[in-house]
């Protein structure tokens, strides 16, 4: 957050809703996707005062919203000098992309089990609008559209929690979703519907690959992603 911005208001301790009359939980979730597109940048300090007035509210809800983060190990609170930006680490990229991949395996494996031939057919109709109006959306609306069909795919095996842990992981990784989706907007994904052809012929082996290939990253691509993400961070705007 370089551009420099008027002081905050002082608040009462009690405050708990935004200027804007958005709540806390609202501040969050503006101030999670920052951070998970990394408008904060790695390692950069975050300036409060200045957050606060560029989003209209006041320190209460967003001191709440920046612990929050730190609790889910999106942001690092360092005792006497605040909050920063996640570090960029390629491992923890790699073992993110290697726990989806081992989430979703365990969960088409149960789908394959459970899910019901009309729900595999709902979900393939809710990908074909998707890809039918994919030239008309941003890279990002593409990556959520990307992210709730496989949600959808972990729903099938009837565990919550698989869909759950699946959400969480995914927005972990989303930047890099988001680098790599943008460099190959015309492969968009044609072989989710290649994967509930399969679910649906209850063919276990075929699911297996299928999922398995589409999610696996080389460890030199996800270095590639990394290395597009830095260059894009620190772009001149």
């Amino acid at each position: 957050m370089n551009k420099k911005l008027a002081a905050p208001f002082a608040q009462p301790a009690k405050e708990t809703v935004k200027r804007s009359g958005l709540t806390a939980t609202d501040v969050y979730h503006q101030l999670k996707e920052m951070v998970i597109l990394f408008k904060i940048r790695p390692e950069e300090r975050v300036n409060e005062s200045e957050l606060a007035a560029a989003l209209g509210v006041s320190r209460t809800p967003l001191r709440e919203a920046l612990h929050r983060l730190v609790a889910e190990n999106m942001l690092t609170l360092v005792p006497n000098r605040g909050f920063y930006g996640r570090k960029l680490v390629r491992q923890e990229v790699f073992d993110l992309y290697e726990l989806r991949n081992a989430l979703e395996m365990s969960a088409i494996a149960l789908a394959l089990e459970r899910a019901s031939d009309e729900a595999i057919e709902s979900l393939r109709s809710s990908w074909t609008e998707v890809m039918a109006l994919a030239p008309q959306r941003s890279t990002l609306e593409l990556v959520l559209e990307d992210e709730a069909f496989h949600v959808a795919l972990a729903q099938l095996s009837g565990n919550q929690e698989m869909a759950n842990s699946l959400r969480a992981i995914n927005a972990r990784i989303r930047f890099f979703r988001w680098i790599d989706l943008e460099e190959r907007r015309a492969e968009l994904y044609d072989d989710h519907l290649v994967i509930l052809d399969a679910l649906q012929k209850r063919d276990a082996p075929a699911c297996a690959t299928l999922v398995r290939e589409h999610i696996s990253q080389r460890m030199e691509d996800i270095v590639t992603f990394i290395q597009a993400g830095v260059v894009r961070l620190y772009a001149p705007h």
